[in-house]
Order: C-alpha cells, then structure tokens, then sequence
C-alpha cells in the first residue's frame, strides 16, 4: 500500500528521499525554497553518519613517482595549468558576456573538459583515459538533462 502524504512537507521529505534537489522539492512541494532547504537540512541532521577511517600516510616516494608518472603522460603541471586556466577564462568570460547561467554540474564538466584539454595539448594526445574523461563529463550532463543524476 502507498503512503499517503499529509502535508506538503512530508510531500518534500518523500521527495528528497527520492533524491530530488532542493529546488526540485520546492517547485513539485509548492514550498519556497528556504523552507525545502531547512527540511533537508534536518533530514541530514538526523542521519548518523560513520566516521570515516584516517588514511594510510601516503610515503614521499610514493607522491614522487605518482607526479613523475602524470608529468611523462600530462606534461608539466605548470604548463598544464596555464592553458587549463585560459580556456576557463574564455569560458568564464563568455558566461558574463552572454549573461549565460549554468547549473553547477554544467560548470564544472565544463572546467573539468578545459583541464582535460590542457593535459592533452601538453602530454599525450593519445592517452586514451583524457578522452574518455571529458566524454564522461559530458555525458553527466547529458544525462542529468535527460533525468538521470549520478
């Protein structure tokens, strides 16, 4: 048997538990969104959360031979960077100039594909794991717009 709902804030309590976002449960609840907010703020405060274990310290020898294995695959992270940076700035910029308003997944599968660029540009063109990752940003986008969130 389906629960029924009795007010519109056990309405926006099953909603979150669906996984709906905050604004999402404003709009579907008919709730402005500050109330949305302080519901699912006491949701999570009612969660008991595990504390998560410390990590093993990882050695200096380890983190050295972790960089020299990116700079021989990505190239120098200085050089990296400054073309990462610039194609964020054109982004950025256009944003502003456009009055262009992107959800934050939107956003950051966008900074995230300037890096990826930038590590191509600069290292291996041919490292297949780049291409796959600004696909894979992409496709987060495409499917959240399609109605699947990850």
């Amino acid at each position: 048997m389906k629960k029924v709902t009795k007010t519109k804030s056990d309405h926006a309590r099953k909603l979150f538990e669906d996984g709906h976002s905050t604004a999402e449960v404003a709009r579907i609840s008919n709730i402005n969104y500050g109330h949305a907010w302080n519901i699912r703020k006491s949701m999570l405060a009612k969660v008991q959360v595990e504390p998560t274990p410390e990590p093993e310290p990882v050695a200096e020898k380890q983190i050295e031979k972790i960089l020299d294995k990116r700079a021989e695959q990505y190239g120098t992270f200085l050089r990296n960077a400054d073309i990462a940076i610039k194609l964020k700035q054109v982004i950025h910029n256009a944003m502003v100039r456009e009055d262009t308003h992107l959800y934050p997944d939107q956003l950051q599968a966008l900074d995230m594909i300037a890096t990826k660029i930038g590590r191509i540009l600069t290292g291996n063109p041919s490292h297949l794991d780049s291409w796959v990752d600004i696909a894979g940003y992409a496709k987060l986008v495409s499917d959240r717009l399609q109605g699947t969130s990850r």
